[in-house]
């Protein structure tokens, strides 16, 4: 195979590549200290990223599986990826379904960069299951009055507003839970310090503490009871466009490793002619290529709002896990040099680490799986 697989000129491509490329000179011109959030979100607004990503109705823009694989090879900022999913998928996606008149207005200015979103499921003990929440809220005439804690909340740190999941009784299980709006600004709203973790290291993760805060009945996303519905359509979107950044890892590591292996010589020859690492780095295209096919049926299938639950968690599962494996590989194939602190691979390891749990464990995906295929 002399050419590349998938090799794309595609503009859409290129501008994927291009802001990923503007990011990673940002990251390299700034070793010593971190670069802020908001440089790499103004960058992604400057592009014309969020113009893509978040849906008019349910429509989205041809070309995106190239613009996000481009962005995805070219960035190597897994948590910032992440960020962008949080944003547009698990909040603006909802927003766009569900939400009147006057919510949907706000749409114009998440898709501009004024107003960015984090999305407030999981709880300490209701994470998959979040049937499960304890985070509560009650009608007070005409308002809601919210009270409870959120955790591992994506943007927790630059969020304006949250999109958050309560119960009115977990007794009642999917029928009792609704969504709400709640701006960063309310009176009870308390944000805890942002996670130490492995890796993602691009983004804010923290938890959400809502103490009484008190907010309209126009706060109410789609109707009560709809929460469910929320919870699924978030995680449809997310772990779609998550899969498609991931594509683009794969590309950058296989094509990192083809090049290492032809040019790095061991025994007078490149380390490429022994068969344990060519079959290495075959294993990586076979990852890449599957993957590829799988996420642009899957972009395709979002577009035309045919996507199941389970395919997505069957594509997120294939994804997020060869996402690992490949990682891992491409650091064996480079090895002491891909060991490195400033090799990328490492990097990827620790990020692809949170690819197989944020969105949904890959055990849970398969739960999902295994459930519409009749067996639980």
């Amino acid at each position: 195979m002399k050419k590349f697989p998938f090799e794309s000129n595609s503009d859409k491509y290129q501008e994927g590549r291009n802001l990923g490329a503007a990011i990673k000179s940002l990251l390299s011109q700034n070793l010593d200290n971190q670069v802020s959030f908001m440089e790499k979100w103004k960058l992604a607004v400057k592009f014309g990223l969020f113009d893509s990503l978040i849906p008019t109705g349910k429509i989205l823009k041809n070309g995106l599986i190239d613009t996000l694989e481009g962005l995805g090879e070219s960035c190597e900022d897994g948590g910032f990826l992440l960020a962008i999913a949080a944003h547009c998928c698990a909040v603006a996606a909802p927003i766009s379904r569900f939400g009147n008149k006057e919510q949907k207005e706000l749409l114009n200015s998440m898709r501009n960069g004024k107003i960015i979103g984090a999305f407030g499921a999981t709880e300490a003990e209701a994470g998959s299951d979040v049937m499960s929440l304890k985070t509560k809220y009650i009608k007070d005439g005409e308002n809601y009055i919210l009270n409870g804690e959120k955790c591992y909340i994506t943007n927790i740190a630059e969020a304006n507003i949250y999109l958050v999941l309560a119960t009115k009784d977990h007794r009642l299980h999917s029928r009792g839970l609704s969504a709400f709006l709640i701006p960063s600004d309310v009176k009870g709203v308390e944000i805890k310090k942002n996670e130490r973790r492995m890796g993602l290291h691009g983004c804010s993760i923290g938890n959400l503490i809502l103490n009484g805060v008190v907010i309209p009945k126009s706060a109410l996303l789609g109707s009560i009871g709809q929460g469910a519905l929320i919870f699924q359509e978030a995680l449809l979107w997310e772990r779609s466009i998550i899969a498609a950044n991931q594509v683009g890892t794969l590309r950058r590591q296989l094509k990192a490793s083809i090049q290492h292996a032809k040019s790095r010589k061991q025994f007078n020859r490149p380390i490429g002619t022994n068969q344990y690492v060519a079959g290495r780095i075959v294993d990586n295209l076979s990852r890449y290529y599957t993957s590829r096919i799988l996420v642009k049926q899957l972009l395709e299938k979002l577009t035309h709002e045919t996507l199941t639950q389970a395919e997505v968690s069957l594509i997120k599962l294939f994804v997020s896990e060869a996402g690992l494996s490949s990682s891992i590989d491409t650091m064996r194939t480079f090895g002491g040099a891909g060991y490195m602190s400033d090799a990328p691979f490492g990097t990827d390891i620790q990020d692809a680490m949170g690819g197989v749990i944020y969105s949904g464990t890959s055990d849970m995906q398969k739960v999902i799986i295994a459930a519409e295929l009749g067996l639980l």
